[in-house]
């Protein structure tokens, strides 16, 4: 129950080291100590030597505080745990990559501070984020690190106007999502060597109609890209439903709608 998989930005968009972390949130040093002496120890040795060196070299206020809970696994995040406790997954996406990509994890991952987090299991909202609507707007309010979209939830996720949803709609979006995520997890499964990098990579060239050489003609093939092709349409046609536009509008429009809807 406290060895919990760890993921970052590069295990969700790469290749996952599996990587597993010891968090005993919610239990006091003494009680590390006594119901697991072995971990106490391991924590002690390591951990606590850590951020005691960190401590005295930066004394400050978060420097002592982790010094003082040294064997709790980074920040707690006690918030963000409450809002996650009684979800089976939730939402995350990478807060720097090169496609915004929301996907979803399961509820016993511990996620890097560099991953955006959304406390929802629905795969409505899964399906509303990752429409072309989101990343229009997404496009037009983050920013950017290097060359590379940053997702900022202040900028990004905060004020983004979802649509009013009424049951039919949302049953449509959720089975979208719910086909999306299927999707990815199934061919990645099914191909351990492939990436959602590279199967966007692959996407991008298709929509964009480059032409294609032979690796990213495998990619397509073993992705089955042409149906994420499909599967991200499909979310675009009742996404704009779901707002009541017309389909096919411009990522300018878009924005433009959206600031309007944001704005009232």
């Amino acid at each position: 129950r406290h060895i919990r998989p760890y993921r970052n930005g590069r295990d969700l968009t790469g290749k996952s080291r599996n990587a597993r972390v010891l968090d005993f949130f919610g239990l006091t040093a003494d009680d590390l100590r006594l119901r697991f002496p072995e971990a106490y120890q391991h924590l002690a040795e390591t951990v606590r030597e850590d951020r005691r060196t960190q401590m005295e070299k930066s004394p400050t206020t978060d420097s002592r505080a982790y010094c003082e809970k040294w064997w709790l696994f980074g920040k707690p995040r006690p918030d963000q745990r409450d809002a996650l406790a009684n979800l089976p997954r939730y939402i995350a996406t990478v807060e720097t990559a090169k496609h915004r990509i929301f996907q979803f994890l399961d509820a016993d991952i511990l996620a890097d501070n560099m991953l955006v987090c959304i406390a929802d299991k629905d795969a409505a909202t899964l399906a509303v984020l990752s429409s072309s609507a989101h990343l229009a707007w997404c496009a037009a309010s983050g920013g950017v690190l290097e060359d590379r979209p940053r997702y900022t939830k202040s900028r990004c996720f905060d004020p983004f106007p979802f649509p009013l949803m009424d049951d039919a709609i949302r049953s449509r979006l959720r089975a979208a999502g719910e086909a999306l995520d299927g999707h990815r997890r199934a061919v990645l499964a099914d191909n351990p060597d492939l990436t959602l990098t590279a199967l966007y990579n692959c996407l991008e060239q298709v929509k964009g109609g480059a032409p294609l050489d032979a690796k990213a003609k495998a990619i397509k093939q073993c992705g089955l890209v042409i149906i994420l092709r499909d599967l991200h349409d499909a979310i675009d046609r009742v996404t704009a439903r779901a707002y009541g536009w017309p389909e096919g509008l411009s990522a300018e429009a878009v924005v433009v709608r959206l600031v309007a809807l944001n704005h009232a």
